[in-house]
């Protein structure tokens, strides 16, 4: 068995943070994207270090008053991350420390797995009063940084004095000489990571895109083996899925 399949279901304390901070996913049949199994266990970890990171800056710009005080979620694919972040960072006992609030911003830029938009679109407006506030901007993931780059001019016209941007990946190390950013890790560019909020969205997406490439049955359950999914998530959707698209 790889490290990769042994890393998806270990305890929490035998968990390689130093595997997944550059991890690699797998090549499967039928194919051109490499595929990344996001564990729970993995996901809450990795936010528990994004958060000691805002930690440290907070402590480092106490005195400039340049600390952050608003995070903005990019829904859909930040609200499990920032949920997750918003438990360090809304409450904690350091008083010189500010509490973060927490809201949304509707931005659309992936019609399905490796298919991004021509540009990001915005489905639902900020929903907290950033004007004049260091706003953290919450992803998942970063591609070639468009987005974030979206997200930060939108956010500076509704007044956010300036911007960070907080994600578990990167894609794309030049996103780190253009703005601050706080993050995880990096993944390459041809892997699709399969977060715990998305599972079943990927699954049968790709069921589907594996029956056009010519797979059968058994073809789409060893794929979903390999990248790591459970048996029983397997067994409740891929029947149904499969009967739907093949």
């Amino acid at each position: 068995m790889s490290h990769y399949l042994k890393q998806l279901r270990v305890l929490d304390d035998q968990i390689d943070l130093d595997f997944w901070r550059e991890p690699e996913g797998v090549t499967i049949a039928f194919d051109e994207l490499k595929f990344l199994y996001i564990p729970d266990q993995v996901e809450a970890m990795m936010v528990a270090d994004l958060a000691r990171q805002v930690y440290e800056y907070q402590i480092e710009h106490i005195e400039t008053g340049e600390q952050i005080t608003k995070a903005v979620m990019i829904t859909m694919g930040a609200l499990l991350p920032g949920v997750l972040l918003h438990d360090h960072l809304a409450y904690h006992p350091n008083k010189r420390l500010p509490s973060v609030e927490f809201g949304t911003l509707g931005v659309k830029y992936y019609a399905g797995p490796g298919q991004p938009l021509e540009k990001p679109i915005v489905i639902q407006d900020v929903t907290i009063d950033v004007r004049n506030q260091i706003v953290g901007v919450v992803e998942d993931l970063v591609d070639l940084g468009g987005t974030a780059k979206f997200v930060s001019e939108y956010l500076s016209q509704h007044g956010a004095r300036d911007t960070i941007l907080i994600a578990p990946y990167l894609k794309s190390r030049n996103l780190i000489d253009e703005m601050r950013v706080i993050y995880f890790g990096f993944v390459p560019k041809d892997t699709w990571i399969i977060t715990p909020r998305e599972r079943v969205e990927t699954l049968i997406k790709r069921v589907r895109y594996w029956c056009n490439q010519g797979a059968g049955l058994s073809d789409c359950h060893a794929n979903l083996a390999a990248i790591g999914y459970p048996e029983y998530l397997i067994d409740l959707y891929l029947p149904s899925a499969f009967e739907a698209n093949c």
